[in-house]
C-alpha cells in the first residue's frame, strides 16, 4: 500500500509539471495524508504513554526529535500557505511555481530556507538512526530520508530539492510536505511497535 501511495505521488507530480493541468487531486491527497496521519499520532500517543515504554529513554527520545521535527516541517508548510489568498483555488496562487523557487532558491542554488530545510531532515535523520536498531526500518529511513544527490534516467544528478521542488506548483510542494509527515510518523509508529515487542 505504501509502495502504491507513493507511485502515485510521484504520477501526480510528474502531471503537474505539464501546463495547464488540473491541480485539485492534490486537495484529496493533502486530506487524505492529514486523515492517516491523525489516526497514526493517536495510537503513538497510547503507545508512548503505554507502561512498557513510559520508562523507555530511546522511545522517548525519539518521540521528542520526532514533534520537534514536524513542528518545523508544519511552520514550513503553513509559511508556504500562508502566502497566498485562496488556498482552495488549486488552479490559481496554488499552481504557482514562482513562490517555492522564490522560497526555497536563488537561481540555481539553494537560499537560507533551503539549506536550513536539509539541515533540519539530516540532522533529525541521524539522530533517529542513532536510537533505530530494526535493520528493515534503518534501511526505510535511510532511503526515504535520503537528501543526496538524485539521478535521473538520463544520469545527470541534481541536488535534493532542485529535483523534488523546483519548477513545481506550490500544491505540489506542500502535498509532499504532508506526505513526509504521514511517512515519519509512519516510522516512528513502527520503532515504538519493536520497543514494545522486544520488552
Amino acid at each position: 500500500m505504501k509502495k502504491i501511495t507513493l507511485l502515485f505521488l510521484l504520477i501526480i507530480i510528474s502531471a503537474c509539471k505539464q501546463e495547464n493541468e488540473s491541480y485539485s487531486m492534490y486537495g484529496l491527497m493533502i486530506e487524505e495524508f492529514v486523515h492517516s496521519s491523525g489516526m497514526l499520532k493517536d495510537q503513538i500517543a497510547e503507545n508512548i504513554s503505554n507502561d512498557s515504554l513510559i520508562n523507555d529513554k530511546s522511545a522517548q527520545l525519539y518521540h521528542s526529535l520526532t514533534t520537534e521535527y514536524l513542528k518545523y516541517l508544519d511552520n514550513t508548510y503553513s509559511e508556504l500557505i500562508n502566502k497566498i489568498e485562496e488556498p482552495t483555488d488549486y488552479n490559481g496562487e496554488l499552481s504557482n511555481k514562482e513562490l517555492i523557487n522564490d522560497f526555497f532558491f536563488n537561481g540555481e542554488k539553494y537560499n537560507e530556507k533551503a539549506t536550513e530545510f536539509i539541515t533540519k531532515l539530516e540532522s533529525y535523520r541521524t539522530e533517529i538512526l542513532k536510537l533505530i536498531d530494526n535493520e528493515n526500518l534503518t534501511n526505510r529511513v535511510r532511503s526515504e530520508l535520503n537528501t543526496n544527490y538524485i539521478q535521473n534516467r538520463e544520469g545527470k544528478k541534481f541536488d535534493y530539492l532542485n529535483y523534488m521542488y523546483k519548477d513545481l506548483p506550490l500544491i505540489s510542494v506542500l502535498s509532499h510536505m504532508k506526505y513526509r509527515e504521514k511517512v515519519i510518523i509512519e516510522f516512528e509508529n513502527d520503532f515504538l511497535k519493536n520497543r514494545m515487542l522486544n520488552e
